[in-house]
């Protein structure tokens, strides 16, 4: 194949027209709104719940779909799915005991520190991070709970990263697949270890194995992969490897998606250091930054050719940058300050707490507001903070 024939092909993928070809080429896309939330630690975890309290005060919970989580937003999105049937919403479609079922657990774990406990208890023989990582996940949020106890609806996904194979695992209620290898029916999976495999960050909190054997692994078309050891255990990483977004499961279903995103732009450096480890760090988090950068053109690619609507709010943004004359005020130093807060999974002090929790919920708020998805009502206000 010459240069002018892949630039024709490539030319005709962006020549498609929404009245015509959906650019993705979905197969079945849903008048529907799917929620995706990206990874970044208990940074992201605490980011995403301030966006979830205005997403609730707009009466979007009980309009949402779908829900795609990532590494950090799927400890958000695991304790939501959770607790979902626990939550009670009035006649205005909002959750009136939303902070005492969800808001305060997951603030109250993000004083927890987990990470250092588990990379130490990784370097005992026979022991392993991700296996401390499960337990804590389960002794401080789950209980015991597996995939079949969280809500049928909206659709909650988790995904991972599998490095057998390259791509994505996605677990729910009703499927887990990686397309190589098949798929599951009504998986019974824990809970726990399914966020831990969407969190674990390598080289440290990774790999989490997943043991298949006792599940039902079906071929699905493509499943070049079904046989063993694939089919048996499951070797997975942090799904923003492959995804930090989310978006895979929702912009191939949904027409209208929300996303929120706690990862921030990797900084300039003026003299980049000539160690190889700290070139290679950096070199891998550039790769990583094209690949989300690449998905993120695409999405609003989509919205600005009218295949979908999309809000999309980000945490080093500041309130100016959504252009809506009365939003909440949050100014660019502090944005830049939730930004450079790390992706750890350590504690978190009160004032951090807040800082993301106003910058989650300042974020969803205009963003919506920007993009015509929601008015300002009930007014937004940082009132909850009290």
């Amino acid at each position: 194949m010459n240069d002018l024939t892949v630039a024709q092909d490539i030319q005709s993928l962006f020549a498609a027209h929404s009245a015509e070809v959906d650019f993705l080429q979905a197969r079945k896309l849903d008048d529907t709104i799917g929620l995706c939330l990206s990874g970044g630690g208990y940074r992201a975890m605490i980011y995403h719940t301030g966006a979830l309290i205005r997403l609730n005060e707009l009466s979007f919970l009980p309009r949402l779909g779908e829900v795609a989580s990532v590494s950090g937003g799927s400890i958000t999105a695991g304790l939501l799915a959770l607790r979902w049937p626990d939550l009670h919403f009035d006649e205005n479609n909002r959750a009136v005991n939303f902070d005492e079922v969800f808001v305060l657990p997951l603030l109250r774990f993000s004083g927890k520190g987990i990470d250092i406990k588990a990379a130490l208890y990784g370097l005992l023989p026979g022991c392993t991070a991700a296996d401390s990582l499960v337990r804590a996940y389960d002794r401080h949020l789950f209980h015991g709970a597996c995939l079949q106890d969280i809500t049928d609806c909206p659709r909650f996904t988790f995904m991972a990263t599998n490095l057998q194979t390259g791509s994505g695992w996605r677990f729910g209620k009703s499927y887990a697949a990686d397309y190589r290898v098949g798929m599951i029916s009504r998986p019974v999976i824990p809970l726990a270890r399914v966020v831990a495999a969407s969190s674990a960050f390598p080289p440290i909190l990774s790999p989490v194995h997943i043991d298949l054997s006792g599940e039902s692994v079906q071929p699905t078309a493509g499943a070049d992969l079904h046989r063993e050891p694939f089919t048996m255990t499951a070797v997975l990483a942090d799904g923003g490897i492959y995804d930090n977004l989310g978006l895979e499961r929702v912009w191939k279903r949904c027409r209208t998606i929300l996303v929120s995103n706690a990862g921030r732009t990797i900084p300039e450096v003026g003299r980049p250091t000539g160690r190889w480890i700290g070139q290679m760090f950096r070199t891998l988090s550039l790769i990583q930054q094209q690949a989300e950068h690449s998905r993120r053109r695409i999405l609003f690619g989509m919205a600005n050719g009218g295949q979908r609507q999309v809000a999309y709010w980000s945490i080093d943004a500041a309130s100016a940058h959504y252009a809506v004359p009365d939003a909440l005020p949050l100014s660019t130093e502090e944005a830049a300050a939730a930004a450079a807060l790390r992706t750890r999974l350590n504690p978190f002090s009160p004032d951090e707490r807040r800082l993301l929790l106003r910058a989650g919920y300042s974020g969803a708020d205009a963003s919506l507001r920007a993009r015509g998805l929601a008015q300002n009502q009930p007014a937004a206000s940082f009132d909850f903070l009290s």
